[in-house]
């Protein structure tokens, strides 16, 4: 029986977790309206205008940058480092007619020029490394492909009673079902995660994820010192204003 992956002590979580074709049966389930509700949120309070470079940063399938394309945001570029990922969103461009731009690459070394972007997405994918410094360097070179005044949408889950809850739950897609084993770490504020997955097919792929979860204060301060203002914070993309009470943290942020 093969895998699509195994998962080892020399890589990464963050590698291992995304290739082959396991990542698009075990998150299949992100659907076309919650797609477009997140790019009109985002079009609405980064002032989005076709003609503007926009990078969706740790695209994985692709989704988003599709979506801006289909609305005529046609530089849009989405940028990932799983070729597997990017594979499946090429596919799914191709099969969908459109023109979407898609590049492989480190977030922490973007093969951009200094200034030439006008607008990034950085949607659910931040606090996945080691150290908090390696996730401030994501900023910085975020904020380094950035034009003055150009706008960063964010979307990260901070420490809250429902995004730290610990145990064991299942998840079911239409193509696979999740066992989930979560800890927390208060200390670290790191959210651990031990998985299982087994798909349709009989196959079953052990996974692990470790991310980091700032407040929005701690997020907010990591952004000023990469170079932004923070615009804005809200609960939800409902536009909710963020709270205690908060389980979603949508950030807008401006490069000086």
């Amino acid at each position: 029986m093969t895998r699509d992956h195994t998962v080892t002590d020399q890589e990464p979580w963050w590698i291992t977790n995304y290739r082959g074709s396991g990542p698009l049966q075990r998150y299949s389930h992100h659907n076309l309206t919650k797609t477009r509700r997140t790019i009109d949120f985002y079009i609405r309070h980064l002032g989005l205008e076709p003609g503007l470079t926009i990078l969706d940063l740790c695209c994985a399938f692709g989704r988003h940058t599709r979506e801006l394309t289909q609305r005529g945001f046609l530089r849009a570029i989405g940028v990932d480092l799983s070729p597997d990922m990017l594979a499946h969103a090429t596919s799914s461009d191709s099969v969908a007619g459109q023109r979407a731009r898609f590049v492989r690459a480190d977030v922490r070394a973007l093969p951009f020029g200094n200034a030439s972007a006008d607008a990034a997405l950085m949607l659910r994918s931040f606090g996945f490394f080691d150290t908090s410094r390696e996730d401030l360097g994501v900023l910085e070179e975020i904020a380094r492909v950035l034009r003055p005044g150009a706008f960063l949408g964010m979307d990260h889950f901070p420490p809250h009673s429902a995004t730290t809850k610990v145990g064991t739950r299942v998840l079911k897609g239409p193509a696979a079902t999740t066992t989930v084993h979560t800890t927390w770490d208060p200390a670290a504020s790191r959210l651990n995660s031990h998985m299982s997955t087994r798909y349709d097919d009989g196959r079953v792929d052990p996974f692990r994820s470790s991310s980091r979860l700032y407040t929005p204060e701690d997020l907010g301060v990591m952004l000023t010192e990469a170079g932004f203002t923070v615009q804005g914070q809200f609960g939800g993309y409902d536009g909710s204003p963020i709270s205690e009470d908060s389980a979603r943290c949508v950030v807008i942020a401006r490069r000086v």
